[in-house]
């Protein structure tokens, strides 16, 4: 530490802490004795060093820092009654273990979650230490680590990972009352080894008190050096930022926590719409390039952003929680030792982190009240964080979750995670239950249950959909999947909104003396019912299909006809309303409205029904995780406002439209739409999405009324949106159907049906009804479907369901032996338990997180046996005993980690073995291409032609004949100007031409002005093609448009109008550029107003 920094923080301890060489408390009459506290504090640096305490701390601070961290909360902050209470670490010092559950035991009513299964009946007490056993106690330990270091604590042998803390600096935080904003930004640059601890000058501090939405700002001022050059000027970007910046909801969150005080209970809705739980933290983990045995890793923060809310983030504040973003990289190495480092304790920013949860490359942690070494909880902690028992127990309670695999219930924590919008609050007396009808039997109603037309309606107006939906995707108490309207008109009379869930939906059980929290009884909100009209189908459908008696011709045909629609819709320029249809034909191609409204909709875009991603074969997941993946510098999709130009090239067609030119006239239009008309053209061969006109896409759900017979469906829309076979548009299928749904393997995973229309479905409109009749679930036929909110997709295209064929039904059954190629873990939670009496929580923990976090183990067998099972129905077929056995291989590797299986390490040896090559051609289209010298498989000669293998060869040709007539269309309006961009430059140049007769120095002048412009604006074209490389789009977007907006920062940035003539100035400053001077064959684009260069991202 240099001298310059001892002096800044002895001079600020002198200043704000130090009141004589010694200290005496009084005592209060309203709290506790605080005994007499004599210190002597030292005026100069010791010459000892405290490294030995692996503290990032400052020489010769060692007396101070135990000081101010056993120090009462009134001399670091000012106030003489408002001491901060901290719980001290339950994982070392506590001798008894918190209840269950939070809230005090109140009677339950019938809302209680009861089970005919006597093992639920019958559970043990709630306490964690009735479970455990007395436990010994423990001195807490010194937890005061530097960033990223790894120390064992005494005894109790706990694992500390400091991702960004330091114990000393953290009291001063809590003494100026820094903002856990400014915190974390200093704590992310403190992972990148941008800034260290002992580097932060104490009286800069001052600096940077203030809110969150004050301070935070004044980071980056103060870290000047720390920071990339590379920001965005203040005056721009404004409504973007405001769309992600989490600080204002921070603010209210902190705010609203201190005035709830201990009645605190959540974020929940308040009565001006606000809930809280919106901001994201999240952080990317980081191998150590390190030669050791076991892995290293470090874990970088990223800025917080604001974006969808869950349960688990509503009840216990944003900032309590942070997801660690696993690359693929280091999931996929078979020795990553991920579940042991996520086993252990983070500390960060004053507080214990704990791991809870892991999925889809993602482990999510929670703050805890986990001591750090300090005597109390930071000043920032509010609200403050529970103990991870209690935290647990709030969610899912262990001990009335006991009849059940541990795999299980560890996978019940996705459910409040799951990206939610918290919608009208139902009384516990109205959520009902029902029987089920056959307990012995099939469950033909699996995941929905029901909700009356009051409570939808009631959603409506709060969520301000444009209709009254059929059915929600929701959390409700314990459970999960569809509510769909009540059947029972007497029921949709009542104005008491109601729900009735089934056993099926139930996966967390509540104690029946608990007092469930507002939260438990709000309809958590993750989708309404839609239905999508055309559909697309996969290659795997497309596949299914043909094996099940579709020709090859039919699909080219469709194939063709697709690109026919994209090439002429984009070509047509010719009438009075021409660039009308033009617009809106480029509007629906790049799906730009849904985005703008997804973009400013933030983190309500699915629930409102904004979509951006093409889900055409993609189920609504269930458990829905992905929120935020990775927070770069500029949000995606977002325009340019330095320019104007938007950031999609789709969205800059328009504007351009919109402006008023035209194809046939700007050769920087016709240009860019050349651009968006080849992009796809190639994305439609490449990926193989073939639209059917006659399609739709929606969720299935189960017949209410039982008056469909058992191959009969409905399929029914409040608008006339189905193209039927003469031609007109109806809002109503009837006639044979297939059904199938993602992910489609077996033969069986497409069913033909019959569509009718029955009165007592009339209201049962946006979704595809099936049959409650026969012997088996009509949705587990559709690849193990259910009816939670699975999508399906229905064909009635006559060319396609005319020679479709079912399978036989064999195939829906798994092979007798499948069991016999996984290793599955039973343990049951009540055995877990029991296994564990008497243990502390210390050993307890670790072994639940080896569960919570399976989600890390086996991630890569998802993939391979996917790609497994495409070499075998090329090479095998797809009918052949060994291409079943691995799709379901594949089904029960998806659903892993509830059920508990994971493939014998012999069987993947021996799969890899025969079925391991490089993928058919056909699948490498428009992929990059593996580095291998390995030949992609080859189809045996014996076997008829690949349906994809003709559908490339066809798309392939028919591609390169439709780009031809775009490149011929094109080249007829090729290498003319547009003289609305050229006329400013065109007439600086004639105004000079004149003045030189009357005032030759004045021309002088103005050629200079000129001669400076295009000097500017050629350089400006060398440094453009300097960034824009042939890589460059391959980058992300986020990327993109960072370089994009810096050429377009340091092309207004020069030349300097000031100096010139204030009539030139004034028309430079509202002109167009003369593109010609630096047009290139693709991209450049000079938009109004001024001299802004644009770049598309196409």
């Amino acid at each position: 530490m240099s001298r310059g920094m001892a002096r800044a923080y002895y001079r600020e301890v002198q200043e704000e802490i130090l009141v004589d060489d010694e200290w005496e408390f009084a005592e209060d009459a309203n709290s506790v004795l605080i005994p007499a506290i004599p210190l002597s504090v030292e005026r100069s640096a010791s010459s000892d060093s405290i490294s030995s305490t692996q503290s990032s701390v400052y020489s010769g601070l060692e007396d101070l820092s135990d000081m101010m961290c056993n120090m009462p909360e009134e001399v670091l902050n000012g106030t003489a009654n408002n001491i901060t209470s901290r719980v001290d670490i339950p994982i070392v010092s506590r001798s008894s273990i918190a209840a269950v559950g939070s809230s005090p035991a109140q009677p339950l009513s019938a809302m209680s979650a009861g089970s005919s299964d006597p093992a639920d009946s019958a559970s043990p007490s709630s306490s964690w230490s009735s479970i455990l056993g007395k436990r010994k106690t423990e001195e807490p330990p010194d937890n005061s680590l530097s960033s990223r270091k790894s120390a064992r604590i005494g005894d109790a042998k706990i694992k500390i990972h400091s991702i960004a803390h330091d114990r000393n600096l953290q009291a001063y935080f809590d003494s100026k009352n820094i903002s856990f904003g400014v915190q974390w930004l200093i704590a992310k640059l403190v992972t990148y080894d941008l800034l260290a601890y002992e580097d932060i000058i104490i009286p800069d501090l001052d600096k940077l008190r203030g809110t969150n939405q004050e301070a935070t700002p004044r980071v980056a001022q103060v870290f000047a050096a720390c920071q990339n050059s590379m920001g965005e000027e203040e005056r721009f970007f404004v409504k973007e930022k405001a769309v992600l910046s989490p600080w204002k909801e921070l603010d209210r969150e902190h705010e609203l926590a201190l005035a709830m005080g201990n009645s605190f209970d959540g974020f929940q809705r308040q009565a001006d719409g606000w809930y809280g739980g919106k901001v994201h933290f999240g952080a990317t983990l980081k191998a150590i390039d390190k030669k050791t045995t076991t892995p290293e890793y470090r874990i970088q923060l990223s800025p917080p952003e604001l974006g969808s809310s869950s349960r688990l983030t509503r009840q216990y504040g944003s900032k309590n929680f942070l997801r660690v973003k696993v690359p693929r990289n280091i999931l996929n190495k078979p020795q990553h030792g991920l579940v042991e480092f996520f086993s252990q304790h983070f500390l960060l920013c004053g507080l214990v982190y704990r791991a809870f949860y892991a999925r889809d490359g993602s482990v999510f942690l929670v703050a805890t009240d986990s001591s750090t070494g300090c005597g109390r909880i930071p000043s920032h902690a509010h609200p403050p964080p529970p103990s991870l028992e209690d935290y647990l127990d709030w969610h899912n309670p262990i001990c009335y979750n006991i009849a059940q695999t541990v795999a299980k219930w560890s996978s019940r924590f996705a459910l409040g995670l799951s990206n939610s919008v918290p919608g009208i609050t139902i009384s516990r007396e109205n959520i009902m239950y029902l029987k089920e009808e056959d307990p012995g039997g099939p469950d033909m109603t699996d995941g929905c249950g029901y909700i009356n037309k009051i409570a939808l309606k009631g959603l409506r107006e709060l969520l301000q959909w444009d209709t009254t939906p059929t059915a929600i995707q929701c959390r409700i108490a314990g459970a999960k999947g569809l509510l769909l309207l009540h059947p029972d008109s007497s029921e949709n009379c009542s104005d008491v909104p109601r729900v009735w869930l089934r056993e099926s939906q139930i996966k967390v059980k509540y104690p029946q003396t608990q007092k469930l929290s507002p939260s438990h009884l709000t309809i958590d909100v993750l989708r309404s019912s839609h239905m999508r009209s055309p559909s697309r189908l996969a290659a795997e459908t497309i596949v299914n299909f043909a094996e099940n008696g579709v020709p090859h011709s039919v699909f080219i045909d469709l194939m063709k006809e697709g690109l026919d629609a994209i090439v002429n819709s984009l070509l047509d320029w010719d009438g009075p309303d021409a660039m009308y249809r033009l617009w809106h034909s480029v509007a629906r191609a790049g799906a730009v409205v849904g985005s703008r409204l997804a973009r400013e909709a933030g983190g309500e875009a699915r629930s409102r029904g904004f979509a951006v991603k093409d889900d055409d074969i993609e189920d609504d997941d269930e458990d829905d995780l992905n929120a935020v993946i990775e927070i770069p510098r500029s949000v995606a999709w977002w325009g340019d406002e330095i320019s104007g130009c938007p950031s999609s090239l789709e969205e800059t067609v328009m504007i351009m439209l919109d402006s008023g030119f035209i194809p046939r006239d700007c050769p920087v239009l016709a240009d860019k739409l050349r651009h968006v008309l080849k992009t796809m053209v190639d994305n439609f061969v490449q990926r193989y999405r073939i639209e059917v006109p006659m399609s739709c896409m929606g969720w299935i759900v189960p017949d209410p009324s039982g008056t469909l017979a058992p191959d009969e469906v409905q399929i029914l829309s409040k608008d006339s949106k189905f193209l039927c076979p003469d031609g007109t548009e109806s809002n109503v299928v009837l006639g044979d159907v297939l059904l199938t749904r993602h992910p489609c393997k077996l033969p069986t995973d497409t069913q033909k049906v019959r569509a009718v229309e029955k009165p007592e479905l009339r209201r049962y409109t946006d979704v595809i009804v099936c049959s409650v009749q026969g012997t088996r679930r009509f949705a587990d036929l559709l690849a193990g479907g259910d009816y939670d909110g699975d999508k399906a997709i229905a064909v009635w295209q006559p060319s396609i369901v005319s020679h479709f064929n079912n399978a036989d039904l064999k195939y829906s059954h798994p092979p007798d032996n499948l069991s016999e190629n996984f290793h599955k873990n039973t343990l049951r939670v009540d055995d877990f338990l029991e296994q564990h009496q008497g243990s502390s929580l210390d050993d307890l923990i670790p072994r639940l997180q080896s569960f919570l976090l399976g989600g890390l183990r086996d991630v890569s067998s998802v993939g391979k046996y996917s790609n497994l099972h495409d070499v075998a129905v090329y090479t095998l077929g797809y009918a052949h005993n060994e291409t079943i056995r691995l799709a379901y291989m594949f089904c029960n590797i998806l659903d892993g980690a509830k059920s508990g299986l994971t493939v014998l390490p012999e069987v993947i040896k021996s799969d890899t073995k025969l079925y391991h090559k490089r993928s058919p051609e056909w699948k490498e289209c428009g992929e990059e291409k593996p580095e291998t010298n390995e030949i992609n498989v080859q189809r045996p000669k014996g076997m008829t032609e690949f349906v994809m293998d003709a559908i490339m060869s066809h798309a392939r040709k028919y591609r390169d004949l439709k780009l031809q007539q775009v490149d011929s269309a094109f080249s007829k309006h090729h290498g003319h100007r547009d003289s609305s961009l050229e006329k400013p430059w065109q007439d600086a140049e004639s105004r000079v031409r004149r003045v030189k007769y009357s005032n030759e120095y004045a021309a002088l002048t103005m050629e200079m002005e000129l001669s400076k412009i295009r000097e500017h604006v050629e350089k400006m074209r060398e440094e453009h093609k300097k960034s824009i490389r042939r890589s460059f789009s391959g980058l992300k977007i986020e990327r993109r448009q960072d370089i994009l907006r810096s050429l377009a920062r340091d092309f207004t940035a020069a030349p300097d109008l000031h100096a010139f003539f204030s009539s030139h100035r004034r028309r430079w400053q509202g002109s167009r550029l003369p593109t010609h001077i630096f047009m290139n064959a693709q991209t450049p684009l000079v938009n109004s107003p001024g001299m802004l260069l644009c770049e598309s991202l196409g």
